[in-house]
């Protein structure tokens, strides 16, 4: 990921703290120690340029939909993960979507399922870049995600990101912190969503050549969105350049999710038109 640093600082990486690792004296004001062994904390990351939120929806008995997972590759060597922020959505009708014997993992979510009715989603598979274009045109096929990810990225940033994060290994529970800047005056209401995703995930998959990939890799796949699917309203009116919005989000990961592969991904978006002013990505661990 080294060669991707470039329109990002990283300020600081937090190892995993030895296992002796207890607050007790000289810390007399807490009469409890308190065990931190567990903590993991993440990355904080400074967002300095434009990013690109898409989101794919998808199912794994889709046999089109792998090429759209390929048309995200394609992006992210271009431009980078700090640039390209991709999420997909098992969501839609269901034959694409459902399970069975031979595609036995679901990886449905409700809120993916509200996402693609708010949208219209009615085939797979589909898209939408930045949620531009709605509510008319916002559906976009993946052979046209590089040409408007290109246009997207040569415009000057509306928004600016940090986050940091962290995450605790016995608890499960992952938090990710948000401070985002506004770059240019907004006067639409503004509002902010939190989504976590998950990549790496073997599981079948139905392939162009309708074969079936026992082993196929699924990436970016959505998990949660701890402030539900549109998120919460940050502004009523909008803002000034320089204005500034911070929150938080929690998630407890389910036992089977690997957190070293989750990622959380935070937008800020005009409710209005739902446009996708800025988006941004940080790993749990």
């Amino acid at each position: 990921m080294k060669k991707f640093l470039a329109p990002i600082v990283i300020l600081a990486t937090w190892a995993l703290a030895p296992s002796c690792d207890v607050i007790t004296e000289p810390f007399k004001e807490n009469p409890n120690p308190v065990d931190t062994s567990s903590v993991v904390r993440g990355d904080t990351l400074v967002q300095t340029t434009r990013a690109v939120f898409i989101e794919d929806f998808t199912g794994h008995r889709c046999k089109n939909c792998p090429k759209a997972s390929k048309a995200i590759k394609a992006l992210d060597s271009i431009y980078g993960p700090t640039r390209i922020i991709p999420v997909a959505l098992h969501a839609g009708p269901s034959n694409f979507t459902g399970v069975n014997a031979d595609y036995p993992t679901d990886f449905t979510t409700v809120e993916g399922d509200d996402i693609a009715t708010l949208f219209g989603i009615f085939a797979l598979p589909m898209g939408m870049i930045q949620r531009g274009d709605y509510p008319t045109a916002h559906q976009k096929t993946y052979t046209a995600w590089a040409g408007l990810s290109a246009q997207e990225i040569a415009t000057a940033p509306e928004a600016l990101f940090t986050l940091s994060s962290a995450y605790d290994s016995v608890s499960r529970q992952a938090i990710v912190h948000y401070s985002v800047k506004l770059e240019s005056a907004q006067t639409n209401g503004l509002g902010i969503a939190v989504y976590l995703k998950e990549s790496h995930i073997v599981s079948p998959q139905l392939m162009p050549n309708n074969t079936r990939d026992e082993f196929y890799v699924h990436k970016n796949v959505l998990r949660a969105a701890p402030l539900g699917p549109t998120g919460m309203e940050v502004s009523a009116t909008g803002g000034a350049a320089g204005q500034v919005f911070t929150g938080s989000a929690t998630k407890t990961l389910d036992p089977l999710w690997n957190p070293k592969e989750c990622e959380w991904v935070v937008i800020l978006y005009d409710r209005s038109t739902y446009r996708v002013l800025q988006p941004a990505q940080i790993f749990v661990w």
